[in-house]
């Protein structure tokens, strides 16, 4: 049933971990999954900068948006939000309800940050009431791969608490979010760290390397590549071998592929929106900086 939002009564505010009933009841009647107590707290409130809000009419939360706070890379201490999380109830859509809220977020962050990077999905390209000419899109081809396994296998699998041990090909890369040793341990070892594990490919004194995500789907076990660190003039090549090595793997591609054995199953498509005025100028550098798969949550396993 369609409401009209004159007869609502709505209120906004920042969420609490007691709310984490309601955003669990929201999230499965909007995506049809389910989430955990742990993903929630992990994700929104494991740092004090990140948060997560909601719309409520009456007692029932009826839309809400996580920020995740992040480190931009080559930039010294400046923090920026990657949306998460966005959801409004089926009934509660086409009323502008979630453009409100965005505005409404966008007024607590405003004065701490100048860039947010969004995750649109096809019916949610809400952009903070920015204009579009300060929102610069990126588009990312979601492959899997189906390789016959070579007879010598040339990468090795490492259990992700090993990362330690690689901490010193953890350097300056080529990322949009700063991507040292801390944001390795936070991202891969705070939450289902069992998961994930580390893929390690040598050549001429070069080292490289792939975070590998197990997943299962209806073809089976395949792993996807969240993301990559060490060397980059090896990179091209590890990612060629460890295709032959695993046989069904997982990746993007800022391009299109066409090969026999790669499947295309979606893309995915994120933006980076300037909220204040004349800083694109400054961050130009950065619009050219990629992103990996490991910065969506489109394969955390929420539960």
């Amino acid at each position: 049933m369609k409401h009209n939002k004159k007869n609502l009564n709505l209120v906004i505010r920042k969420l609490k971990i007691s709310d984490f009933k309601k955003f669990k009841k929201l999230f499965q009647l909007c995506f049809k999954k389910k989430v955990s107590y742990n993903f929630f707290k992990w994700r929104y409130f494991s740092d004090k900068f990140s948060f997560c809000y909601g719309v409520f009419n009456s007692s029932n939360m009826i839309a809400s948006v996580g920020m995740k706070s992040m480190k931009l890379n080559k930039i010294k201490n400046e923090r920026i939000f990657s949306r998460h999380s966005s959801m409004v109830l089926l009934e509660y859509r086409g009323l502008r309800i979630f453009s409100h809220l965005l505005k409404e977020v966008k007024k607590k962050i405003i004065k701490n940050t100048n860039i947010i990077v969004t995750w649109p999905n096809l019916n949610n390209f809400a952009n903070f009431g920015v204009d579009s000419d300060k929102v610069f899109k990126k588009r990312y081809y979601l492959y899997k791969t189906t390789n016959p396994k070579t007879k010598v296998i040339k990468t090795s699998n490492y259990n992700i608490n090993k990362l330690r041990k690689f901490e010193i090909f953890i350097q300056s890369n080529d990322n949009f979010f700063q991507k040292d040793f801390d944001y390795f341990k936070s991202r891969y070892l705070s939450y289902k760290k069992h998961e994930y594990l580390i893929n390690k490919f040598e050549f001429k004194n070069l080292t490289s390397f792939f975070i590998l995500k197990k997943n299962n789907d209806k073809s089976g076990l395949n792993y996807v590549i969240l993301d990559h660190f060490g060397s980059k003039d090896i990179k091209s090549k590890h990612f060629s071998q460890l295709i032959h090595d695993q046989q069904k793997i997982i990746f993007w591609s800022n391009k299109k592929i066409y090969k026999l054995n790669y499947e295309l199953i979606g893309n995915i498509n994120p933006s980076i929106i300037f909220i204040k005025k004349n800083y694109i100028r400054k961050y130009k550098e950065l619009l050219s900086k990629k992103f990996m798969i490991g910065d969506t949550d489109s394969f955390i396993t929420i539960k």
